[in-house]
């Protein structure tokens, strides 16, 4: 077979079909563009839109991606002043600071001083007895005792009982004042413990210890020559009577070497 027969297998330009010679225009066409010419496309880098190789820029609006984009963008920068103030700080030697001095406390009132206890009036036994007598009569009827006593065996038997109270009193009182005597002609008083259980003691049963001679009928002058005095022994008073219940002892000694000792000092 000739080739002036078969055109079609010609391998000239002039064989060729129109399908074949518009395929290069058509791959032209379709080539790849580069990002970076491609325009309207939004740079990663600063948020902008790339004019392309053309130098035409794209006007549309703008996507969800250039949105968000944007909104990262804005949320990653900080402001000026919070960054220019964090330079500062960071460049600022961080200087210790003092720790807060306390609150002082308010002062405490002064404490008032507490009352002075009213002075005891010293009781005898005829004033307590003719008390007595003359309240007796009054309670009976009142308490609807029966048929009263007469005067006289009512006063005898008050009388009877108010004595005896009153001497057992003196008899105790004289044996404690007679033991805390000895106790107080001791070096050392028998001791702290045994001084303060003593005064407690003597507190509570009204009895009063003097320790100067100033209350001069509850002592006596045992001793010694001379214009001054030396204790030797503290006198006891009853608050209750006012009566001494036993009786201190003083010693004269000159002037020169008079010492007034207190149960406390010697």
């Amino acid at each position: 077979m000739s080739s002036s027969k078969n055109p079609s297998r010609s391998t000239g330009s002039r064989g060729r079909s129109a399908d074949q010679k518009a395929a290069p225009k058509k791959a032209a066409a379709r080539k790849r563009v580069d990002k970076a010419d491609r325009p309207g496309r939004i740079c990663p880098a600063c948020g902008g839109v790339q004019p392309g190789a053309e130098g035409r820029a794209k006007s549309s609006k703008p996507t969800g991606l250039r949105i968000r984009q944007a909104g990262r963008a804005a949320t990653a920068r900080p402001a000026p002043a919070a960054t220019a103030k964090r330079a500062d700080s960071a460049a600022a030697p961080v200087e210790p600071t003092a720790p807060p001095a306390p609150a002082e406390a308010p002062a405490p009132a002064p404490a008032e001083a507490p009352a002075p206890a009213p002075a005891r009036v010293p009781v005898d036994a005829p004033t307590l007895i003719k008390g007595i007598v003359e309240r007796v009569p009054a309670a009976l009827s009142e308490a609807a005792a029966g048929d009263a006593p007469p005067p006289s065996a009512l006063t005898a038997a008050v009388r009877k009982a108010v004595l005896d109270e009153f001497r057992t009193r003196a008899a105790f009182t004289g044996r404690v004042a007679e033991m805390d005597a000895l106790l107080w002609t001791q070096p050392d008083h028998g001791g702290p413990a045994v001084r303060a259980s003593m005064a407690d003691h003597l507190k509570a049963l009204g009895i009063r210890r003097l320790d100067t001679p100033d209350q001069a009928e509850a002592f006596v002058v045992t001793e010694g020559t001379g214009e001054a005095f030396e204790l030797l022994r503290p006198a006891y008073v009853d608050e209750l009577t006012g009566k001494v219940i036993l009786a201190g002892q003083l010693r004269r000694i000159a002037p020169d070497a008079a010492q007034h000792t207190t149960g406390e000092d010697a």
